[in-house]
């Protein structure tokens, strides 16, 4: 079933908020618009707006009739219907700053409550004599203008709504908080805490239901929630799924549009879209069938929905107010039948004389025009040489959001103003991947960015006609942080500019989780523990610039804990921290990495010394990679079927005998080309965020052992192209030379047993490297501090096996060492023995401890006589058939004190 709904304009107000649009009941009707005989009757429309006015008017004869007006005041937040607890709600009640006031219908205020909130309201609630209000992290409850209770929240408050169980006078208070939490509150205690999905946005009370609680989401989502009189166990149930656009729910409304005593539920969004479903249940059952029956764009943001009879008696519509004030209804009233059929029952009465109607429209269109004049004219003696007026044009307010979009890790970002939109300018300092947007209709052009100016991404969006919104879509890179700066034009002159910056945070891709399964906590951690002279205040703040969505203020002095969730990997990160000490686990060496990276930098603004530990688990690199995996095979075979999809449009294939002359699976391909197409077209470069991410571990592991992989890059990118689980687990420890040192111990000329062996007592080791960094690294160790992370070599045949990849060799005499480079060795031609190898090693070599150098070379007629050979044989065969060169770096140890070697670098021979 299709609901055919006819839209009528009523008026235009200032700016408005979420919920500042009311319905008064009809004055014969009970509150939902009917009276006795179930015939609808005009209600009044009540409209708060940021200019302070708040107005009250109704349609007779489809014209405007305006029943009282207010005197422009303090922006009104949040306009609220209420009255004695059994009675009508027809009392009007409206929140502005920190004030809220109270209006009969008839305009007469009758209440003036200053509250004590030190921050403006945002939102509000009525019920009964119980007046409900929050401001950013407060909530107040107030009983007969005397305060009842209040709470103090770390995360900002989003929303606020009242329950009464079988109709008791029990109030139970929910709050929906920006943390991804609904609080469930008596008595202003907090007695659950229910963890979501999403960002809460809006709360809705369906009308004679104490126990049900509608709730939108910032990813599109409306929740039906059911809270029974323990509160021990809340019900749940997801009746609308937006898996279209996924814009924000701004407004919830339920209403009998249909008659047939179920009500309909009302959807408004932050991208203009109102949509109405049907359900199968007029008690709000769970296991509902909601089905869409209407939906439409109207190109601006939905700030409140109602329904209702306003423009014709037995006739149900919504009414609709929308972000810059437009005031529309959407009927059930066909206009277009009245119009042919004025003789039937219901029909629109229509003003008997058409011409009078459209003399007054000519009329206050002349008068429009003529004001426009006055001021036009006013402006320009005001901006004369000899003025001493000033150009000048007020803040416009700008209606933005930026949202973390969990299923393809991306943000989504809206601006919208008041006027139509010439253009928005972005640059930002770090970078981003900026993605189209279906319903985006602006043209986007780039400019080229000079590195020395530190700009990444310069764009512009030049809008068409009349667009006073403009959806935005990127991604991040976890790691980069800057600010994103955009500059939005306004179709107005004098032209003017307004700047908005969004902080883009070094983990950017992580959300809040409160809780965590046993196997989610039981996975191996990487863990950093920083100490030092910080307050826990000092880390909070450090944190909410790291990681998005960690609440503002903390409260009490007790050690926070708080766990979050990378939406894309699935990875943890689990932090806790009090005074002057913080310990934070994950099971991404990434994460921990670049919060190391983060944290150091401003602690070192501000001159505090820190204390650092890691402890890098290898066993977390396999978990990551199996979170991972799925998303490996499925995009790299979609990118596979993608170019092969493309190599065969070109064959261009015109008849069915070629077709079938194809393979299975490349016939598949062409029938499914349409989806293959889309799904590419949608992410086309998430295979290179997934490269990226793993590339990005593969560095981060061995950046806390000080060692440089870059080199190595290519060929973990062809390992991922030919993705093989094994393989790739496989890559990230072969390298042990990078990651443990290779030691041989040589006592006494004679190869000893390891296990036997005290390393405390050990003079002489033959450390083997892959990579000169590590070299270095290990120069500026304790040299017996590497034991501990060491495979001890017991035998040169295992060290002939795994010396194939070695770059650099360091080898540890008593008090010298000598960094020789195998690949730069010596011309072989000639050297037929082992003999010839150790005269010229002891040629090549700077002279310092003979005794060593010969227990080495095999000049003793120890057990190392025999695996002199092998070392030789080794040298010719693996290492300097290749190469020609005959140089030897040697580096020795002008001073040592047991612990710590300092080198001076000597010319090659």
């Amino acid at each position: 079933m299709e609901l055919e709904l006819t839209q009528v304009d009523y008026t235009t107000v200032g700016l408005t908020a979420s919920n500042c649009l009311q319905l008064l009941p009809a004055s014969s009707a009970s509150g939902s618009g009917a009276d006795r005989n179930g015939s609808r009757q005009q209600q009044k429309v009540v409209v708060g707006d940021q200019d302070g006015v708040l107005q009250v008017f109704s349609m007779k004869k489809d014209e405007l009739q305006i029943h009282f007006k207010t005197l422009p005041h303090d922006k009104i937040a949040s306009v609220k219907l209420g009255g004695q607890a059994g009675s009508v709600a027809d009392k009007i009640f409206t929140a502005a700053e920190n004030k809220v006031r109270g209006f009969n219908k008839k305009g007469k205020m009758f209440l003036a409550f200053e509250t004590n909130l030190t921050e403006n309201i945002r939102s509000m609630f009525v019920s009964g004599s119980d007046l409900l209000v929050c401001g950013n992290h407060v909530y107040n409850h107030y009983k007969d203008c005397k305060e009842h209770g209040s709470y103090l929240c770390g995360d900002a408050i989003v929303d606020v709504a009242a329950l009464c169980p079988n109709n008791t006078s029990r109030l139970i208070t929910v709050l929906a908080c920006s943390g991804r939490v609904l609080r469930i509150l008596e008595h202003s205690r907090v007695r659950q805490t229910l963890e979501l999905e999403s960002v809460p946005t809006v709360l809705h009370v369906p009308k004679c239901l104490g126990d049900r609680l509608l709730c939108g989401f910032a990813d599109g989502k409306v929740v039906l929630f059911h809270i029974n009189l323990s509160i021990s166990e809340v019900k749940r149930e997801t009746l609308v799924e937006d898996t279209e656009n996924g814009s924000a729910v701004t407004c919830i409304g339920t209403y009998d549009l249909s008659g047939d005593g179920k009500d309909e539920l009302v959807v408004g969004r932050r991208d203009g879209t109102l949509q109405v479903f049907t359900m199968n249940s007029d008690e709000y059952q769970f296991e509902m069938e909601c089905t869409q029956i209407y939906r439409e764009n109207f190109n601006e943001s939905i700030s409140s929905v109602q329904g209702g009879c306003v423009g014709a008696n037995n006739y149900a519509e919504i009414v609709v107010c929308t972000y810059s004030g437009r005031v529309f209804g959407l009927t059930t009233q066909c206009i277009s039948k009245s119009l042919s059929d004025s003789n039937k029952r219901g029909s629109v009465n229509m003003a008997p004389d058409a011409s009078s109607k459209l003399h007054k429209l000519r009329a206050e269109i002349y008068e429009l025009e003529q004001a426009i004049t006055r001021e036009r004219e006013r402006y320009q003696l005001s901006t004369q040489a000899l003025s001493t007026g000033l150009s000048a044009i007020p803040m416009l307010p700008v209606n933005d959001s930026m949202i973390l979009c969990q299923e393809d890790a991306t943000y989504s970002l809206t601006i919208e103003l008041p006027t139509p939109i010439e253009h928005v300018l972005l640059q930002c300092d770090a970078p981003i991947n900026l993605i189209d947007v279906e319903k985006n209709s602006a043209v986007v052009s780039f400019s080229e960015c000079d590195k020395m100016s530190g700009n990444s991404l310069l764009a512009s969006y030049r809008c068409q006609s009349n667009t006073n919104r403009v959806d935005l879509k990127f991604r991040t890179v976890e790691g980069q942080n800057g600010t994103l700066q955009v500059y939005t034009t306004p179709n107005l002159q004098p032209k003017c500019c307004q700047l908005k910056r969004y902080s883009i945070k070094p983990l950017s891709l992580h959300m809040i989780v409160h809780n965590l399964s046993d196997e989610a906590l039981s996975r191996p951690m990487n863990v950093l523990v920083l100490k030092g002279a910080f307050s826990q205040a000092e880390m909070h703040n450090w944190l909410i610039n790291s990681i998005p969505e960690i609440p503002e203020k903390i409260y009490g002095n007790e050690r926070n804990r708080i766990m979050f969730r990378h939406v894309f990997v699935g990875t943890l990160l689990i932090c806790e921290y009090g005074k002057a000490e913080a310990d934070f686990r994950s099971d991404n060496i990434s994460t921990i990495s670049i919060l190391k990276d983060f944290i150091t930098k401003e602690a070192t603004k501000k001159r505090i010394k820190l204390e650092i530990t890691t402890n890098i688990n290898e066993q977390t690199i396999p978990g990551l990679i199996k979170l991972i995996e799925p998303k490996i095979a499925h995009y790299n075979k979609l990118t596979k079927d993608y170019q092969i999809l493309q190599a065969l449009i070109d064959l261009d294939i015109r008849n069915d005998e070629e077709f079938d002359t194809l393979s299975e699976e490349y016939r598949q391909l062409l029938e499914n080309q349409r989806d293959i197409e889309m799904e590419f077209k949608k992410q086309p470069t998430i295979l290179n965020r997934i490269y990226g991410i793993l590339t990005d571990l593969y560095i981060d592991k061995f950046k806390f052992k000080g060692v440089s992989v870059k080199t190595k890059l290519p060929q973990l990118i062809e390992l991922l192209d030919n993705y093989k689980y094994d393989e790739l687990v496989q890559f990230y420890s072969v390298l042990k030379g990078l990651r443990r040192f290779l030691v041989f111990p040589i006592v006494g000329g004679v190869q000893n047993d390891p296990a036997g062996i005290d390393p405390a007592g050990l003079h002489d080791f033959l450390f083997v490297f892959h990579d000169d960094a590590l070299a270095r690294f290990l120069l500026d160790l304790h040299v017996h501090a590497t034991i501990d992370d060491a495979i001890v070599i017991d035998s040169l045949h295992y060290f002939v096996h795994v010396a194939s990849v070695v770059d650099v060799i360091v080898i540890v005499l008593s008090q010298t060492i000598r960094l020789v480079r195998p690949t730069f060795l010596y011309r072989v031609d000639g050297v037929a023995d082992a003999e010839q190898f150790r005269v010229r090693a002891e040629r090549r070599f700077v002279r310092g401890d003979d005794t060593g150098l010969d227990r080495l070379a095999g000049a003793d007629e120890g057990g190392l006589r025999g695996k002199q050979t092998i070392i030789g044989q080794f040298v010719m065969d693996n290492l300097v058939d290749n190469y020609t060169s005959s140089l030897i770096h040697c580096m020795k140890a002008s001073s040592y004190d047991g612990h710590h070697l300092t080198l001076h670098k000597r010319s090659p021979y």
